[in-house]
Parts: structure tokens; sequence; C-alpha cells
């Protein structure tokens, strides 16, 4: 089968350029601008051995570049950093680390955990000193409700002798309350607990809303004004979670990081990477709305609130430069801001991650810092936002990306996955294709003389099952959906049997994969998933599917099938991005705009007849994949030149850019 290079893919990535963006304020009503969005993550991993760190650790006493623990202060170069950039909400201690963290190791004096210098009071002080709000997220896979009633005392409790750890609080330096609202019932608590061998586990949902409903009645019981939030996911997780604890549910988190992609050879080229990137990442909006929708479908018709702690763009490479720092990183982030800022389902959001480490938009832990482009961009977001959320209306010339790499296709008019199906089955007739690796004689797998699969799990072994396959080839740019009937015996304390379809080059090295829902019944049910292939796939491969385990039990699949369809279409994107807001006496405007064109300026007009007064900064550089690693101001905020005309406000926003306009009437 003939390859479509990444010439001719990028000869689908059409630009309608040329015509002037035009942007004028629509007719929907003003609302408040909800600066929550604004929020960063603070690393703070426990030292659980307690090595000697000489009190001098870049993460145990450092808080990775946040805290000085000889003056036992926050830098004030760093708080400066997190006030400049309107940092919200600060989140602790910070993702997987969070799954056994013991937050009664992480209190005391400075002195008592000599190799732990930056805990929860260091945190809690570095919030109150750049006035954000804190989000604690409770271990998961450690840890009782009753102690997380002791960390509400602890944190929110008054010292008047009754309280012994409000007591412990006031030993520690702070007699008055720290107040905590937002907390969070783990993290990303589906995929497991990290641990090898005899410790691997992966909590089930029934376990995990159980878990839920105790946690939150105990910490309330203390502090009934604490807010508790569950990790969402998808598919057989969260209709159990709604299912078992929906009424009682504060919040929802769901972590959103766009696309996927870790080669390290430059290809596809970073233009296309990013053209594709730009057009998929309105799928935030729309995963959103598929949030809304399933929680409606449960019976929430006014749905919750959803707190997005962590987002990024997904880039995991260093070659030719690494993108989840660059410019279009950075960009990519910035409109995903614009649609949590147009969501009144969106409570909050937390960028990953605040200084240092591998994702922080903050480099250094003493002068010269450097100013990461993520950072120069939330920064500039935010000094161009004012009080209300205006809504614009954007005739912008559109361009076509053929998606890829994590994001949907975004050419020509919209499709849902699906439309416009083929009944033939593509699928090649075959044998399974069984590998053994790492199920040290724990699974059974054997097909059935009439093709049907049984998968037998002799024990509860938290093993990731992906080791029965069928392999067929494919034309990129058009969807796939696979189809088969599926059913188990046991298995209750595992997830479901599903079937996963993706890039025939495997998940490790393309990061390119669609999954059924997972199946827990008796009974033979039909499942289904649609699949996108990357520009540049030429082969499919099925696989059986068992994400975690817990019980023993068996598996069946039979009639696997796989026709060809649309693939899911956002539709074609605009080049010019737009959020407008107004101060609150209405004497000033904003304007953040986004220009998606990697190589031409783009001429706006914003439709500003009483305009008596303009400036404009904009971030850029000199390639979507520009870095500051080496330089500091390769992609730094310049100003930018606005024209006054008798009815508009007129600038050329540069390739590649964010831009802040501010107008004054």
């Amino acid at each position: 089968m003939k390859k479509i290079g990444w010439m001719a893919a990028a000869g689908l990535l059409a630009l309608t350029a040329g015509a002037e963006t035009g942007i004028t304020i629509g007719p929907a009503p003003a609302i408040p601008v909800n600066r929550r969005v604004f929020g960063n993550n603070q690393l703070a991993y426990q030292n659980a051995g307690n090595a000697a760190t000489g009190g001098n650790h870049n993460s145990y006493d450092k808080g990775y570049g946040v805290w000085d623990p000889v003056k036992d202060a926050p830098v004030p170069e760093m708080a400066g950093f997190a006030r400049s950039a309107g940092m919200t909400v600060q989140r602790f201690p910070g993702g997987c680390g969070t799954h056994f963290f013991d937050w009664k190791k992480a209190v005391g004096t400075p002195a008592e955990r000599p190799n732990q210098r930056f805990a929860l009071p260091e945190f809690l002080r570095f919030c109150e000193a750049t006035g954000a709000e804190p989000v604690i997220t409770l271990a998961d896979y450690a840890g009782t409700a009753a102690e997380a009633a002791e960390l509400v005392e602890y944190l929110n409790a008054p010292d008047d002798g009754r309280h012994p750890w409000a007591a412990r609080r006031a030993a520690d330096g702070r007699k008055e309350p720290w107040n905590v609202v937002w907390f969070e019932c783990g993290n990303e608590t589906y995929h497991g607990n990290h641990r090898k061998g005899a410790e691997s586990r992966t909590m089930p949902s029934q376990e995990y809303a159980v878990r839920y409903r105790e946690f939150r009645r105990a910490m309330r019981a203390v502090d009934p004004k604490v807010r508790l939030g569950a990790v969402w996911h998808r598919g057989e997780w969260n209709r159990v979670l709604l299912e078992q604890a929906g009424a009682e549910i504060d919040f929802f988190i769901p972590h959103i990081y766009v696309g996927g992609y870790s080669g390290n050879d430059g290809n596809p080229p970073p233009e296309t990477l990013f053209r594709i990137m730009f057009g998929g990442v309105r799928m935030v909006s729309e995963m959103l709305k598929e949030f809304r929708q399933e929680l409606e479908a449960a019976g929430m018709p006014g749905g919750k609130p959803l707190a997005v702690t962590e987002f990024n763009c997904h880039f995991g490479q260093e070659k030719p430069a690494p993108y989840r720092l660059s410019l279009g990183g950075a960009l990519i982030c910035a409109e995903i801001l614009r649609q949590f800022l147009y969501n009144p389902d969106v409570l909050m959001a937390n960028y990953w991650q605040f200084a240092n480490e591998y994702w922080g938009m903050i480099r250094g832990c003493e002068t010269p810092y450097r100013e990461r482009p993520a950072y120069r961009m939330q920064k500039l977001f935010h000094r161009y936002l004012l009080d209300e959320l205006l809504t614009p209306e954007v005739a912008a010339p559109l361009f076509d990306a053929p998606g890829g790499y994590g994001v949907p296709k975004a050419a020509g008019k919209a499709t849902r996955a699906g439309e416009g199906e083929h009944s033939a089955n593509l699928l090649p007739v075959q044998k399974w294709r069984f590998l053994d690796g790492g199920l040290s004689g724990k699974v059974e797998q054997h097909e059935h003389a009439d093709g049907t699969l049984e998968v037998v799990f002799r024990d509860g072994s938290d093993i990731n099952y992906y080791h029965a396959a069928k392999l067929m080839p494919a034309y990129p740019l058009y969807g796939y959906r696979v189809t088969a009937e599926v059913r188990t015996e046991g298995l209750e304390n595992a997830t479901g049997a599903a079937l996963q379809i993706g890039d025939g080059r495997g998940f490790n090295a393309t990061r390119s994969c669609a999954g059924t829902e997972g199946v827990k019944s008796a009974e033979w049910q039909t499942v289904s998933a649609v699949y996108t292939p990357l520009v540049d796939t030429d082969s499919l491969i099925i696989q059986a599917r068992r994400m975690a385990g817990g019980s023993p039990g068996r598996m069946f699949i039979r009639n696997v099938r796989v026709m060809q369809t649309l693939p899911e279409n956002l539709g074609a994107s605009p080049l010019v991005e737009a959020t407008v807001s107004r101060s609150k006496d209405g004497k000033k405007l904003a304007f953040v705009l986004i220009n998606k064109s990697l190589d031409a300026a783009e001429p706006v007009m914003l439709a500003i007849p009483a305009a008596a007064k303009a400036k404009a900064e904009t971030l850029t550089g000199p390639s979507v994949a520009a870095t500051n690693e080496d330089d500091p101001e390769c992609v730094a905020v310049r100003p930018l030149a606005v024209e006054l005309r008798k009815e508009a406000v007129t600038l050329q926003l540069p390739p590649c850019s964010l831009t802040g306009v501010e107008v004054e009437l």
C-alpha cells in the first residue's frame, strides 16, 4: 500500500489566507471573568525514604525552586513570577506522587523534618505570598477517611483547645486556620498506583466510589465548607462513579492534554505537526460538551463543575526542539485557556506545571531565571483580560488540518465520527496472534474453533493485557470502526474486557489508538470504537484489552469486524481566535488574539467606533518550534503598532503569535 508522505500531507493543510479578519462584539450578555483558569501545579513530592538531603534538595527542600529553606521563606523572584502571571490557584503535591503521599509526614516544623523542608505548611505560605487558592490532592492508594478528616482539622479548625490537629498547626507556626476549600480525592486513580510486581494495583471504580463517599462525609463533618472533587475518566469508570456517588460529588476532575507526539526524528516536520495541533485543539470544547452530556444522561441536567487540574500540550520529546517548551506549545495552551474561559462548567484549570522539572514554565533555581514561552503566554493573557467577558464574532480565513497525533481532523465541513459508514468488513480472515511477554504464566489465551478468543486470568494480578491481536492494512485520513461481541466471567474488581484499534506500529511508537468501553457481563455485549489513523499510517492493529486486574476471571471476544467510515471532523478552523473582555466601568476593552498562521502576518480589524486610544503587545518568535532554552529572548513580548480609524482599530498580527490589545473608549 502506498504511503502518503509528509509533502503530500502538507497539501491537506490548506489555508484560505489573504483576507482580513474582522472582529465585532456579539450581543450575548457579559459574564464575569473566571480567573481560576490561571491555576498551576506546584510539585512537592514526598521524600518517602527520608533520604538525607543536607536541607538543600531541589525537590524535597526547595519545592523545585519556589522555596528558600535557609531563609524559610518563598523565593521572592518565584513569588513575583506567580503574581505577575495572575496565578490564582496552586495545586499540591502534584500528579502521581500523590498516590501514597502521607500528609502527616508533611507537617511539623522544618526542624522535625530536616530532609523535607518544603512540605504542606511551606506550600500554604507560598500560596499566601502569591494570593493563590490552594488545591490539595489526597492520596488514593493510602490513607483513610478518618485521616482525611484530621487533615481538614489541621487546616481549618480553630485552635481552641478542642482540636488536637489545629493545635499541631499552631505549633507549626500558624494559629489562624488556613480555610482551605478545594480538595481532590486522588489523582488519575484509574491508571494504577505505579508500583511494580506484587505491589502493583489498580483501584476499580466501585471501590473508588465507596472511598469518595466515605472521605467526603468524614471531611465535611469537620468543615461543611470544604469541597471534594472526584476523578473523571471515561466509559465504565464514569458510569459506575455516577451511579454510586454522583449525587454527592462536588465537582469532577478531568485532565486534558492536547495531542500526543514523542518522536525525536523531526518527522513530521514541526510546521506540519503544529498545523495539525492548531486545527485539532478545538477538540477541548467538544470534550467539555461530552462531559456535560454524560452528566445529563446520568440524571444531572445542570451538570457539575469541572476542575481541570492538569492541562497542557502533550509532547514528550527533545529533538529537534522540546515542543512542550516551544512557542507553538504555548499557543496551544492559550487556545485551551480561551475555551475554558467561555465554558461555564469550568470551575478552575491548572497548567502542568509551574517551576523546573520536565514541564515547568519557569526554569532555574537561582538567578538568572528563564521565562519559557508558556509563562510569557499566561502573563500576557492575564494582563489583557479585564473584568467582564464578552463574546466576539470572528470572521477569519479558515484552514484545514488532517488530524492525527491525538487530535481529530479539522477540515471542510464538520462530521461526527461514524457517519458515512460502509458495511463491508475490511478485516482479513486470520487467526489471533498471541504474545506472552509479561504474562508470567498468570494468563492463558487461546482461540476456539469458531474464532472466539478466550483469555483466562488465573488470579487478581494487576496485568495490563494487550497480548492478542489482529492486523490489517489501512489508508490514512479515513475513519475505521471496529465492532465485536464481548462477554466476561468473574473480573468483578478488574476493568472490563474491551477492544483497542490503533496504529500498526504500536502505541508506544505512535501514541495513537481508540478503545471500546469495557464489558463486565455474562451476556454477549456489542462494543464499538472509531479510530482515525495518522497521516503516514499504512496498517492497523486490533487488540483484546483488559487495562487492570483485581479479580480472576475470563473474557470472550467474537465476531470482530472493521468498517471504513468518516472520522471525527471538527470542520475547518479559523486562522484567528479571540477573547474579548471589558472593564467594570465600561471605559476599556481588551482583546487576546491568537494567529495560527505559521508564516504570514494576519491583518485584523476590530470594529470599535468609539476608540480613543489603543495599545498592543505581541508574543512571537522566529518559528513555531522556537524555545528560550538557549536564548532567553528568542520568544518574547514586544510592542505592536495599532492604527485608530474612524470606525475601527486595525493591526497586523505576526505569524504564530499571541497578541494583547487594550482600547480606551
